[in-house]
């Protein structure tokens, strides 16, 4: 028997880590510390977390090339800096338990095949380049759009992790039957996949209103600001914040609809056969529209445009499991398939 450390529990773990380095990652942004580490991948300087006001200056005088959006006369807490830290820390772990599993893979390639090395070397490369990603982002002081790709980056290495759990799991033991995927219309594969899409996009133009100055484009306050826009349902569409603002909002909708839509297709085709892809769907759209209300309570629990960070931490993450579970979902219709396809050869 193969001990879990040379398995396909490896890989999920990954996949739970990657999402608690989103979940920092948010965390960071609630805090407002996204600029608490201004070089990369050190801190001030140092290795560590605990950073005075005495020495952010002097690194500051010493540094004037990278004082941040806020000045150098700006000092961050303790509190602060370690979220930066605790986020780069896990990003360091998951870089060698990354290479850990990519050498495992390797070298259980006569048992498992190369498949599975082949896909972690992709999801390997995913992570050097949130990496990279990661540090444009500090060197460009978390624009939005910066942050917006490293979401979009994070969510397709979390993903990839997932993918090769899968595969990896299937060559090693087989499936179990509720995994299993025992026949689907390609019309309804690719329903998936494009909600799969919309969902990502709607992600990171959630994450650019979260990090911009665009969140209370539609105004604040129960009707109003939420689920109105400007106090109407259809606002003069004048300004960038207020097309951004109420363009999320209006795929919102759309996604919501075309979910309703997929689950009832999805209903119809597997009526009586308790198929994975129908339960996936549901648990999607338990996810979908949970996340909806957290989105109209963020803006209608704002008070003088001071928005609650921790519910906007939650609005994220729940958004991110929809998006993880409808690939999910995508990725366990495609396995059935290449295993079909390859009994049948």
């Amino acid at each position: 028997m193969v001990p879990w450390y040379r398995s396909y529990i490896v890989p999920f773990g990954l996949a739970f880590i990657a999402f608690l380095i989103i979940t920092t990652g948010g965390w960071i942004r609630i805090n407002d510390a996204g600029e608490s580490c201004p070089d990369w991948p050190t801190c001030f300087g140092t290795w560590g977390f605990d950073v005075s006001a005495e020495e952010q200056e002097e690194w500051w005088n010493e540094n004037p090339d990278e004082i941040d959006s806020r000045g150098g006369t700006h000092r961050y807490t303790t509190y602060q800096i370690f979220t930066e830290w605790a986020h780069r820390a896990l990003v360091g772990v998951i870089g060698i338990l990354v290479a850990y599993s990519h050498y495992t893979a390797w070298s259980l390639k006569d048992k498992i095949g190369t498949r599975v090395y082949k896909i972690h070397f992709v999801s390997s490369m995913f992570l050097i380049m949130q990496a990279i990603l990661g540090y444009i982002t500090v060197d460009l002081d978390n624009a939005p759009w910066t942050v917006s790709l490293h979401l979009f980056m994070a969510l397709i290495f979390t993903i990839s992790l997932i993918t090769v759990g899968f595969v990896w799991w299937q060559e090693q033991n087989g499936l179990p039957d509720y995994f299993k995927v025992k026949k689907i219309s390609n019309k309804l594969k690719q329903y998936i996949w494009y909600l799969c899409l919309v969902v990502l996009i709607q992600l990171m133009i959630g994450a650019y209103l979260s990090t911009s100055y665009h969140r209370a484009a539609c105004d604040i306050g129960f009707y109003k600001g939420w689920p109105l826009c400007q106090g109407s349902i259809l606002p003069v569409l004048e300004q960038f914040g207020i097309i951004l603002n109420y363009g999320h909002r209006l795929s919102a909708i759309i996604v919501g609809g075309m979910l309703l839509y997929v689950e009832r297709e999805a209903r119809n085709e597997f009526e009586g056969s308790k198929s994975v892809v129908e339960r996936m769907l549901k648990v999607t759209g338990l996810f979908y529209f949970t996340n909806i209300i957290l989105g109209g309570l963020y803006v209608i629990t704002a008070v003088d445009g001071v928005f609650l960070g921790w519910l906007s931490l939650i609005h994220l993450l729940v958004g991110a499991c929809v998006f993880l579970t409808l690939a999910t979902t995508y990725l366990l219709i495609n396995l059935s398939k290449f295993k079909e396809t390859n009994d049948s050869n």
